[in-house]
């Protein structure tokens, strides 16, 4: 009515209804959304300039990108992770006014660390997932270390370190490039697409890490410009989101809840992100995440694909047994067998499947 206000006249008459205004939000695509973020007035007005400078960063690297392999064209990014993921709802009564969970440890769903993957423009993910933990003293002590050793020889596809908050640090980030990028791109020529974040934004310390055999750099950077990477960053727009919704399943199988067990020390978090990193590089996820490239507007090709609850937890999987005689869990997205929760996750089935192996 207000809006309407200047413009009432004996030709013209408005009344406000609930259904005029269902009509028209339907009409403009109008939905009353959860507000994720607050911004001050002074933030929102520069939203604008934002989105100019990320179209600009998108139309710069989608030209260059046609310049290389498409193997070789690369997205990392850091994912804050919990030792335990919960979700914040639950079923109780009508009217109660506190609503209680019981947790294991109330500091599993406070400490957390930092996982690092990194994925192709084909769709393709390195062939390590580097991991980060949190550690009093910056460094594990020497039964830990024995512990950290045992498993990484264990799980051939993590690489673990620590420091004292949990998170990377430019000394850590180097960590990765020696340890899991350098052995993937060797002296391949390669494009590197990253956020503005300080630790890894310096250029100099790629010319020194990647060169041919001539010495010459093979590492083109390009840094996606800051408050930009929700609409340019692979990993963000879309990738990390499966990989939550993957650790999240496996934190809340059914069959934990019954036998009130919980998947949250070090060597879970560990063992959780071998088995997704495992699950992800299986070629059925190729098209998913070459999605995320093209969400990012950094790829103008869209296929239709299958996500995380498409491909290993299925409407029916209840409905299916595992060659042990329990109920499925999950589907392994190599072999596509049927698995319940002691096969998949307990007996770590990457070791087992014929067709991953």
């Amino acid at each position: 009515m207000a809006a309407a206000a200047p413009l009432l006249s004996e030709t013209f008459e408005f009344q406000a209804s609930q259904s005029w205004c269902e009509s028209f939000k339907s009409k403009h695509k109008i939905r009353q959304r959860h507000v994720t973020k607050y911004v001050s007035s002074k933030e929102k007005r520069t939203f604008d300039e934002l989105l100019r400078i990320a179209a600009e960063f998108q139309h710069q690297t989608s030209s260059v990108i046609s310049n290389f392999d498409p193997d070789f064209v690369i997205n990392t990014d850091q994912t804050g992770c919990e030792y335990r993921i919960s979700s914040n709802r639950t079923l109780s009564f009508r009217g109660e006014k506190v609503t209680q969970v019981a947790v294991g440890q109330l500091n599993q769903l406070t400490h957390s660390y930092t996982a690092q993957y990194g994925l192709t423009l084909s769709g393709k993910l390195l062939p390590m997932v580097f991991i980060c933990l949190q550690e009093p003293n910056s460094k594990f002590g020497p039964r830990v270390q024995q512990e950290v050793t045992q498993m990484m020889d264990k799980y051939k596809n993590v690489y673990i370190t620590a420091t004292k908050s949990g998170k990377l640090t430019k000394d850590t980030y180097n960590l990765f490039l020696d340890k899991v990028l350098k052995p993937y791109v060797k002296t391949e020529p390669f494009l590197f697409i990253i956020d503005s974040w300080g630790g890894q934004s310096d250029v100099s310390m790629y010319d020194g890490k990647f060169v041919d055999e001539d010495g010459m750099p093979t590492c083109s950077l390009k840094v996606i410009p800051p408050k930009c990477t929700p609409l340019c960053q692979p990993c963000d727009v879309y990738f990390y989101r499966q990989v939550k919704n993957y650790i999240r399943r496996l934190q809340n199988c059914p069959v934990l809840i019954t036998l009130r067990r919980e998947i949250t020390s070090r060597r879970d978090a560990i063992k959780i992100h071998s088995l997704v990193h495992n699950q992800l590089r299986a070629p059925a996820f190729e098209k998913m995440i070459r999605y995320a490239w093209f969400a990012a507007k950094l790829s103008l090709d869209r296929e239709v694909f299958n996500n995380v609850n498409d491909i290993v937890f299925p409407d029916d999987v209840h409905t299916q047994k595992c060659d042990c005689g329990k109920s499925a869990f999950a589907r392994c997205s190599w072999c596509r067998e049927y698995l319940c929760f002691e096969c998949y996750y307990d007996r770590y089935h990457p070791d087992e499947c014929t067709e991953y192996c």
